[in-house]
This record gives C-alpha cells, structure tokens and sequence, in this order.
C-alpha cells in the first residue's frame, strides 16, 4: 500500500459507516435532505469557497486556448485564396478540406465524453491541448494539399475532443451563481482570437507575399503559451474525484482551491469531509446503475426524451449558424458589395464578440435564464433570416449579421444548459455527444444550400429561417430551466 492509500485509508475510517446510513438517507424520497445537518451540498461547498485565483488560472488557460482555435479559424479561411494560387487547388478540394474539419470535430466531439467521464477531466484536458498545438505547428511543414487534408483533419479531432472537455472541467469548478456568466467568457474568447488573426494577417500577409505558413506559425504561439501554463495551473475537478471515491485526492484538491483563494469564511474540517462524501455516496445511490459514460446512458429511462431535444436543438443551431457563416461571403461576392470580404469577416467577428458580451449579461437574469434566452435568441434570428428574403438586395450584410448575433448567444445558451442537464458521470459524454449532432446539421449543411441555392442565391437563408424557428419550438419542450439549479440536482 502506498502512501497516498494508507493516508486515505487512516482518514476515512469511518466510511463503511457512512455508506450505510446513505442507504437509509437514498430511500428518502424528499431530496431537500441533501441540505440537512448531514449533507453538504458540493455546490455550496463552491459557494463559501468562492470564485478566486484557483479558478482564474483554469479560465485563463482555456480562454488562450480559445484564442488560438479563434486564430486557426481566421487562418483557414484567408489560407484558401494563397493556396489556390500557390498549389492550383480546386473548388472541391477547398470543399473536402472543410468537411476534414468537420468530421474530425464529429469524431473528437464523441471520443471526448467517453474518455473525460471515464478518466477524469485534467489528463483529456493536457493531452487534447499538447496535440492540438503540436497539429498547428505540423501544418507549418505542409508540402502539399494532401498532407493539409489530414492535418485538418486530426486537428479537427483535437479540437473537437478538447471543447466538451474545458467546459465541463470549468462548470464543474464554478460557483453556481457565476457558471453562466463565465461560461461566455470562453466562447469570449474564440472571437478575440479570430480579430488576432485578422490582426496578424494585417501586418504580415503583404510584407511576407501571403505567407500563410507565417501566419499559422504566429497563430499558434497563444497554444504553446496556454500548454506551459496547463502544466502548472490545471488541475482535476474535486466534484468528479467525489464522485468517483477518489476523496482523499478531492480533499487536497478543495484544500489547495481555499488556500490559492485565500478564503477565509470556510474551511474543509474532517466534519465537512464526512458531509461530502455523504453527499457524493448519496448522488450516486440515486443515479442509475447504468450512468456511466457510454452513448447508451443517454437513452436510458426518461434521459432519453432530454437527450433527443438536446440533440435536436444542437443540430439545428449549428445548421443556422454555420450556413450563415459559411454562405455570407459566397452572396456578398454574388452581389457585389463595395466593402472588402476581411472586413465583412471582421464584422461577423464583432457580431461574435457582441453576443458573448450580451449573452453574458442576460444568462442568469431571473425570467430569461437559459431556456428563455434560447427560445428569444432562435426565434429572433429566425426573423431576421426571413426578411432576407425580401432585403438581401438591400441590407444583407447587416440582416446576416444581426442573425449571427442572436446565434452566437445561443451557442452560450446551449452549452450552458446542456452541461447543467447532465449528472458529473455523465457531463461530458452528454455535451460530446450534443456537439457531434450539431457537427452533422454543418456536415449536412452545405448539401442543402447548393440543392436550394439552385432557385436563388438568398434561398439558404429561408433553410435558416426554419431551422431557427424549429430551434426555438423545440427549446419549449425542455423540461425545467437550469437557472439557479445546483449541477448534480438536474437530473
């Protein structure tokens, strides 16, 4: 027996009697014993210990890993006229090398959950990062189209395994009353990262005749900065080490949390140890012996109706949002438009940057929350999608902008409320696999809009108008809105 087992062992004793009185505590059908004399409630726990430099760290990590899949974001869509001069590519293989992208986010999306709920949230976290940036600096070392196309997509795979990863690790660390206005700083960041692209591009694309390997190489130092910073600051979420009975490990976690904060009004006495692991032996005498992370957990029982709205509700948000992002310079080429497509991109980005802001702001506002926010924010980008139809000619630029606007706070909306949907064994595998879906509807996407496009260039944006429309619909019938709610407690 090792150190770290005789240590846990000496000071936990007590828990063969601990599992005992949960098995009296689990048939109690009144769950507001969770609060009792007996329980500590994890999120409380969060509460008293307070947001401080233990959770900034962790935010800043993720928030420069976001800059940089926001640079990479810039860089593939100016890459695409270079390379068509420097290696004569075509239009279908422009076409292939996004669809790389987006099967490998498909794929990553779905491997993230299994491997994060099984292994814990620190380790996915490092690994996704180290490959990711290592997959950037790869890129650089292209030679030809086809070492980009699996380049693309592996990268695709990493990011799309680390996004469900680093929300979850973040959720499961906040306090529950900033869970929603932090979560946007993330998303914050994505669009911070796409202006650096553009600001780079700005500086060095003329001077170095459209070297795109310059700008990947510049592009990807946020990563290398936000890898060194992983390795020092990030750490395993103490909720999941609860959760899987790892408490001694938990407890040093919650102890380090207190002491980089510096909080002073709570401290973790061997009483308020034994309230959670009564806590954690509670919630998972409640779960079901089959919520563990695999796909058919999410089907199972009455999760299964919640998973097939989430799953509706992704793939039609990611329909919309992409279509416009990805069908907006194709029409302002068609139609002309006097100001430069960088400019048109730096807007949208604007637009991106405006909704987290906003998205922020109104999250956790009582009456709105996440359900209401998100019916709001579908059917108003429903609307304005609609009057395409009858002003493209007009105030396109502005009407597809303010379309993305509400979109991309529904992206905040959705992830937020889809995490707080799920039990911690469950968190990732349910938010991969909700991403994956919503992957699909961008898979799909651009079949539909060259079928409809056929009949007129406007015509995609009546798909967006419906498929926001549905999104909206379909948001009514999630059960309850998470607002307030503690994370564990949803399900």
């Amino acid at each position: 027996m090792n150190e770290l087992e005789e240590q846990e062992a000496s000071h936990y004793s007590t828990i063969n009697e601990l599992k005992s009185e949960i098995q009296v505590v689990s048939h109690k059908e009144d769950h507001s014993i969770i609060k009792s004399d007996t329980i500590i409630n994890f999120d409380d726990t969060l509460t008293q210990i307070g947001f401080g430099r233990f959770q900034i760290m962790q935010y800043l990590v993720s928030i420069i890993l976001g800059i940089m899949e926001g640079a990479q974001i810039t860089i593939f869509t100016l890459m695409v006229p270079i390379l068509k001069k420097e290696w004569d590519i075509s239009e279908s293989i422009v076409s292939l090398q996004t669809s790389f992208i987006f099967i490998g986010f498909l794929v990553g999306s779905m491997l993230s959950g299994q491997f994060t709920d099984r292994y814990g949230r620190k380790l996915p976290f490092i690994f996704s990062s180290l490959l990711t940036v290592l997959i950037c600096f790869a890129t650089i070392l292209c030679t030809n189209v086809y070492q980009l196309l699996i380049m693309r997509g592996f990268m695709g795979i990493f990011v799309g395994f680390f996004a469900p990863c680093c929300v979850t690790l973040l959720q499961e660390i906040t306090p529950n009353k900033l869970r929603g206005q932090m979560t946007g700083s993330v998303t914050l960041s994505v669009a911070i990262g796409q202006l650096y692209g553009f600001f780079m591009a700005s500086i060095i694309m003329e001077g170095i005749n459209g070297s795109w390997r310059w700008l990947t190489f510049l592009g990807s130092l946020p990563g290398l900065v936000a890898l060194i910073l992983s390795l020092i600051y990030i750490e395993e979420s103490p909720r999941y080490l609860l959760l899987e009975g790892k408490y001694y490990e938990a407890f040093q976690t919650l102890k380090l949390m207190i002491r980089t904060n510096k909080t002073t009004e709570f401290s973790l006495s061997i009483e308020n140890e034994h309230k959670l692991v009564i806590w954690s032996l509670y919630m998972n005498s409640i779960a079901k012996k089959t919520e563990h992370a695999s796909f058919k957990s999410l089907l199972n029982g009455e999760r299964l109706y919640v998973s097939l709205v989430l799953w509706s509700i992704w793939f039609l948000l990611c329909f919309a949002y992409y279509g416009n992002l990805m069908t907006m310079p194709q029409i302002l080429y068609q139609l002309k438009d006097d100001e430069s497509q960088l400019q048109q991109l730096v807007y949208a980005c604007l637009s991106d940057i405006l909704g987290a802001i906003l998205a922020t702001l109104i999250i956790d506002i009582k009456g709105l929350g996440r359900k209401n926010s998100l019916i709001i924010g579908f059917f108003v980008a429903s609307v304005f999608s609609f009057l395409q139809l009858y002003e493209y000619q007009k105030h396109f630029a502005i009407l597809a902008i303010l379309q993305k606007l509400f979109l991309s706070m529904n992206y905040i909306f959705c992830y937020q409320l889809t995490t707080e949907l799920y039990p911690t064994k469950l968190r990732t595998t349910g938010l991969g696999t909700a991403v994956a879906i919503g992957r699909l509807g961008v898979i799909l996407m651009p079949w539909s809009c060259m079928i409809i496009s056929q009949y007129s260039i406007i015509a995609p944006f009546l798909l967006f108008s419906i498929a926001s429309f549905l999104g909206s619909v379909f948001t009514c019938f999630i059960p309850f809105d998470t607002l307030g709610k503690s994370l564990d407690n949803n399900n």
